[in-house]
């Protein structure tokens, strides 16, 4: 029999929960061999070394350009890191955006601009700190989380005070600011407020009346933009627990499930989430980074399966994902490391030089009758180099038995067999772990 190996299923505190696979994304694919399978995710391999540990980036013009430690840098194609300016650093991500002609970098709670060739500081008092900042409708909109400032649109340097304005639906804090569809989102803690551009003397935008989004967002790096078609963030609705939540076409989708929101409501510290998409040929990923891993939602698998195709990323053994702040620059994905001042291509399966463990359960067998597990096998493409898998199996979902390895020896037509010969009295689950790249297309069991 066939045994579904997209996401399995395990028991955690005494209920079935989705067990989903680790550094191996799903992907829909009609290969004769299946319908699907799993893939490597890909890895970051060094590019370049720069003043600082990456804190994000984007391209302007043309130019690769990225926050570094304290440095505003550039990178070439060929991988030179230049240092251009300091704008100061708290540990904390960078936000930048662009109008015309000008570069904004949000640092350490301030506002710069680059214009190719010189820094300038927004000095002006009334700015206040700067918790987020966008461009929108030529002015540099910031939040410091009670407000909404704009600069004047002939001064970007300039704030005047009584032009502030405020999200009043709800009196919870301003966490971030959002650009869609032409109207500026003030993204509160449990609401979302929509507002458009209607000029004046006072503050130039209007609330849109009816268009409150009664969830909110934990934190202005927790947010990502979905291409044009909407955006995605962490939060909730008053008095409700972190999920994460998709907008676009009028309402907010709840994204994850209660395997995803446990790991939400276990974070010390939901306010350093941070959220990226990635987009590749026919493919985009949410990718919701937490302390100890990251949660990735493959968007093109999910529709095309209609089941959330998340799975996990970690580096190492298991560790924190190290891979943060892409940005594509031609046809490359430039990341940068979270324990080093490195960046790199996305490529390969090794994380900077270190190797990253694969894991993912199957679906869990049931029979009330019982059954004899005589022989597994895993079909699909594996590495060309000498290496192992490792399989360990459950009869309850909870405790696991050792693993049993099967070495690999690099042939393309070698066949990845284990014969268990366990018998499951009501039902069983089992799991792979492993390193290098890999694509698994299909589990038998006899």
């Amino acid at each position: 029999m066939q045994i579904p190996i997209m996401a399995g299923t395990t028991v955690k505190d005494g209920e079935f929960v989705a067990s989903y696979p680790v550094n191996l994304q799903p992907r829909v694919i009609d290969s004769g061999v299946s319908k699907g399978q799993l893939v490597t995710a890909p890895g970051a391999q060094e590019i370049a070394t720069g003043p600082g540990k990456d804190r994000g980036g984007i391209v302007w013009n043309d130019v690769h350009y990225r926050v570094m430690g304290s440095k505003l840098v550039s990178v070439s194609a060929t991988g030179t890191v230049a240092a251009l300016a300091d704008v100061g650093d708290d540990g904390s991500p960078a936000g930048l955006d662009y109008g015309f002609g000008r570069l904004a970098i949000r640092s350490s709670q301030r506002l710069y601009y680059w214009n190719g060739s010189a820094l300038s500081d927004v000095t002006d008092p009334d700015l206040g700190v700067v918790k987020d900042m966008l461009w929108i409708d030529g002015y540099y909109a910031t939040t410091d989380g009670e407000y909404i400032i704009v600069t004047d649109l002939n001064d970007p340097l300039s704030v005047n005070p009584t032009r502030y304005g405020s999200a009043e639906e709800d009196p919870d804090a301003i966490t971030g600011l959002l650009k869609y569809r032409e109207e500026l989102y003030a993204l509160g803690r449990h609401t979302i407020q929509p507002f458009q551009n209607v000029g004046g003397n006072g503050f130039p935008f209007q609330t849109v009346t009816g268009g409150m989004i009664p969830v909110g967002c934990v934190s202005a790096t927790a947010k990502c933009m979905v291409g044009g078609d909407g955006f995605a963030f962490v939060g909730s609705a008053r008095g409700e627990p972190l999920s994460v939540w998709y907008y676009g076409g009028g309402a907010a989708t709840r994204l994850s499930d209660d395997r995803i929101d446990d790991d939400l409501a276990v974070e010390l510290h939901p306010e350093a989430i941070e959220m990226e998409c990635r987009a590749f040929p026919g493919e985009r990923q949410i990718i919701v980074h937490l302390a100890g891993k990251s949660w990735a939602l493959s968007l093109s698998t999910t529709e095309a399966a209609s089941k959330s195709a998340w799975f996990a990323l970690q580096s190492g053994a298991f560790g924190p994902y190290r891979l943060r702040h892409a940005v594509l620059h031609g046809t490359r994905h430039i990341v940068g490391d979270t324990q080093s001042n490195r960046l790199g291509v996305l490529t390969g399966e090794k994380h900077f030089g270190e190797a990253a463990d694969w894991r993912f359960d199957a679906a869990l067998l049931f029979d009330p009758a019982g059954a004899l597990v005589s022989e597994i096998e895993l079909f699909g493409q594996f590495p060309l180099e000498p290496n192992a898998v490792f399989f360990s199996m459950t009869r309850d979902g909870v405790q696991w038995s050792r693993e049993v390895s099967r070495a690999l020896t690099g042939r393309r037509d070698e066949r990845v067999i284990w014969r268990p010969n366990v018998e499951l009295r009501t039902m069983g689950a089992f799991r792979w772990r492993g390193r290098g790249r890999v694509a698994i297309a299909r589990c038998e069991a006899s």
